[in-house]
Order: structure tokens, then C-alpha cells, then sequence
């Protein structure tokens, strides 16, 4: 019976929730992933405390839910692979080297840092901690389990946000409705939640320039009279130019949360046990991660702007932007983690908050979605209307320090399409 009465509190309190936010979402608020990071520590290079700082510094992505918790760093150390699991991983020493050399994407990658057994470690963490639970239950709120006015569906119902013109045309009832948004919320809005650990490295660019150099001597010297001795300029001219100053690695390792409507249905169960005053252990729900793919990123740091900034902001700024472009870059590899973004049509053009941030330039191309809701599937899906172009004679640069740069003409970027059928608060995506 009390069971029952949980189920019943979950439509309730979500049709409550569909309700109260009609008004309020229309054309501002979206469903979006919800993200969390980790920063992986460990090795030493020059100015990692520099390097870290930055890392603290970095704004959050706006166009995703913050689901960030306490669990936002690990010591490579502490979670160091056995001899046994290097073996059983196929990652002897010699192998790793290996592998080391084999994903190197060039030839300076294997004097930088050894990332071979990092995801290795990565998942070590994540079974230790318990990492995929304690993101359950930030979505739960279970650590206010015992307060007078718990309402595990809060964060739900505020993420929950919809906007799609058609639904009335395409839902009955509002009860209706409700039971679908208990589904779609528990399944789809939990499912799309995101870790990402991030490695960065600082390096001095001179003993890398000096690898590129002389590979580039020796190329050289295989040719003979004057094309040798320009070759052999242009490669002095080149190591001048990039020896000097710092290059930021960073390595990013994409993780969804496994949550299928299996974990949904344990889960329920388990909720309902403690809310019925069983001595229940939620922990026990063993749910984990599905490992999605990881990217790399470089930023050079020359000082050129060194009259305008200390050597300390340089690498914040290098630092914050390359930890964007390794976002971008997982956001082009992987559709599942790509964001969506609301448009705004003023005086019959379009326009969106993204930018150079997003790692626009001009000429990209991006769909414009509406939002639907399917009664058969229980879900919120995306019609496809148009095409729309990113227009490269405004392009908002949107980069962490910008504005200290050059003065910003426009808070947007334009885009060239039709608008006459569109809206603002459609969502567009950006296409391969």
C-alpha cells in the first residue's frame, strides 16, 4: 500500500511540476544533459599549480544542467594499476610504451605524457567511489532523505522543462501528460547525464620545436645544393618561431550514466523500501557508466600578449580555452553529447547565444528543431524544420577574455536562413 502511495506521490507531484512551468518555459527553457566533471591529478610539470588554478577558474558550459558534487577530482596515485591488472589489461611497461607510441598523433606526443593506462585508473575511481550512484542520488536529492519536506523529484521537475508547441495537439489530458513525464523524466533526463575527466599537461615548447626541427634538418639533408639550404632555413625560421613560451595538453574521457528503465525499476523498489522505514541500503543499486570516447586538445601560449597580461593570466586564459576546445571537440565526435541551443528572430533575422566558444567561425551549418511530444514513445523528440548557416560577418567571440581583447560589438551570432517559419526558442544543432 505505501509502495503504491510513492508511485502515486511521483505522478502527482510531476503533473504538479508540468503544470507550473508551462508559463515559465515557453521559450526560454530546454530539456538539456546534465554534466559533471572530474580532473585528474597527479603528474608534475612546470607550473601545474598555475595550471589547476585555471581549471577552478573555468566557467561551467551554460548550455548544460550543473550536476557537479563533491567528487570532482582524483590522485592518479592513489588508484596506480597492479602489476596483475597491467597484465590483464594487456599493459606491461613495454606494452604501454607501445601503445603510447602507436596513438601518438605525432611525433613530440610520446615526450609529453604517458596516457595509457589513465582511463584504466579512470574506471578504478568510478568503482571505488561509487561515482555512478552518487550522481543518482544528487538527481534524488537522497542526502535529504530524512528532512521533514523532502521532495526527491524537485530537480526533475525543474529539469523538465519543455516548450514544444504542438503537445496540446498531441496530448489529451494533463493526467495524461503526467504519466508520460514520469517516464521521460526517468529514463531520459537521468540517462543523459555526462562525466568528463580532464588530464592537462604544460609543456615548454622548446624541447618539442627542437624534436620538429630535427626531423626537419633531416629531411633536408637529404636533398642537395639550394633546395637543401632553404629547406634548412625555413626549419631554423620555424624552431625561432616556436620554441618560445608553453603548450597545454589536455585529454578529456567521456562517460554517460548506464541508466536504463531496469536500474529505474530496482531503484523504485529499493525507494519505496525506505520510505516504508525498511533498513534499505540504496548504495546497493550497482549501476555504472558507459564509456563513450575521449579527445585531445593544445593551446600554444607565446606570451605575445604579455603587455597587456601577466605570465599568470596567459596560462589562465590559454588554459580555460583549451579546456573549451576539448569540449568542442568531444561535442563534434560524439552526437549523444552535442548541446542544442535556443535561437531569437529579430527584425526577420536569426540569431543565437553561441560563438567562438563553440568554435565558430562561419559557414557551419546547424538544424533547426521543434519540439514534439510522441504519446507512443512517452517522449520528447525533435522535428527538423530548416537549415540555417552560421554567418561569418558576425560571429561572436564569446571566449573566456574576449571582451579584454576587443571590444564586443554584438552579444550574437548571425545566422543565414529563412526565418520566416522559425521562432525564437527553437533549438538548433550544429550537423557534421
Amino acid at each position: 500500500m505505501k509502495q503504491s502511495i510513492f508511485i502515486l506521490s511521483i505522478l502527482l507531484l510531476t503533473i504538479q511540476g508540468v503544470s507550473a512551468q508551462k508559463t515559465e518555459v515557453e521559450g526560454k527553457k530546454y530539456q538539456r544533459s546534465s554534466l559533471h566533471n572530474v580532473l585528474v591529478v597527479g603528474d608534475s610539470f612546470n607550473n601545474s599549480d598555475l595550471v589547476s588554478k585555471a581549471y577552478q577558474a573555468w566557467p561551467f558550459p551554460d548550455k548544460y544542467n550543473d550536476h557537479r558534487i563533491e567528487l570532482n577530482s582524483f590522485n592518479r596515485v592513489d588508484y596506480d594499476l597492479t602489476e596483475e591488472e597491467r597484465a590483464q589489461f594487456g599493459l606491461t611497461k613495454s606494452g604501454a610504451s607501445k601503445l603510447l607510441v602507436g596513438a601518438a598523433s605525432d611525433a613530440t606526443a610520446g615526450i609529453i605524457t604517458d596516457n595509457s593506462e589513465v582511463k584504466y585508473e579512470i574506471d578504478k575511481f568510478v568503482k571505488a567511489k561509487k561515482l555512478p550512484f552518487e550522481l543518482v542520488s544528487k538527481w534524488f536529492a537522497l542526502d535529504q532523505f530524512y528532512q521533514d519536506d523532502y521532495n526527491p523529484f524537485k530537480l526533475i521537475k525543474e529539469r523538465g522543462a519543455y516548450s514544444a508547441s504542438d503537445q496540446e495537439k498531441n496530448v489529451a489530458s494533463t493526467t495524461i501528460r503526467g504519466n508520460a513525464e514520469l517516464e521521460n523524466n526517468g529514463k531520459n533526463l537521468i540517462k543523459d547525464t555526462f562525466v568528463v575527466f580532464t588530464k592537462m599537461n604544460f609543456v615548454t615548447n622548446e624541447p618539442i620545436a627542437l624534436v620538429i626541427k630535427q626531423q626537419s634538418d633531416a629531411a633536408a639533408n637529404e636533398l642537395s645544393g639550394l633546395p637543401r639550404e632553404l629547406a634548412l632555413k625555413a626549419s631554423q625560421k620555424i624552431y625561432e618561431k616556436t620554441k618560445e613560451g608553453y603548450t597545454v595538453w589536455t585529454t578529456a574521457w567521456l562517460y554517460r550514466l548506464d541508466w536504463t528503465d531496469e536500474y529505474f525499476t530496482k531503484f523504485k523498489k529499493l525507494f519505496g523500501s525506505k520510505r516504508s522505514g525498511e533498513d534499505v541500503d540504496l548504495s546497493t543499486l550497482d549501476i555504472n557508466f558507459e564509456f563513450i570516447g575521449k579527445e585531445k586538445a593544445t593551446s600554444l601560449i607565446t606570451f605575445s600578449l604579455k603587455e597587456k597580461r601577466t605570465e599568470e593570466q596567459i596560462i589562465e586564459l590559454a588554459t580555460i580555452r583549451n579546456l573549451d576546445k576539448v569540449y568542442i571537440k568531444l561535442q563534434k565526435s560524439y552526437d549523444v553529447f552535442k548541446t542544442k541551443s535556443p535561437i531569437k528572430i529579430e527584425d526577420g533575422k536569426i540569431y543565437s547565444k553561441i560563438g567562438m566558444k563553440e568554435g565558430l567561425e562561419g559557414g557551419e551549418s546547424f538544424e533547426v528543431l521543434e519540439e514534439m511530444w510522441d504519446s507512443k514513445t512517452n517522449d520528447i523528440t525533435y522535428k527538423k524544420i530548416a537549415t540555417i548557416k552560421v554567418d561569418k560577418s558576425q560571429v561572436w567571440d564569446n571566449r573566456f577574455g574576449a571582451n579584454e581583447e576587443n571590444e564586443q560589438e554584438y552579444d550574437k551570432t548571425l545566422f543565414k536562413g529563412k526565418a520566416k517559419n522559425l521562432s525564437t526558442g527553437m533549438l538548433i544543432r550544429q550537423i557534421k
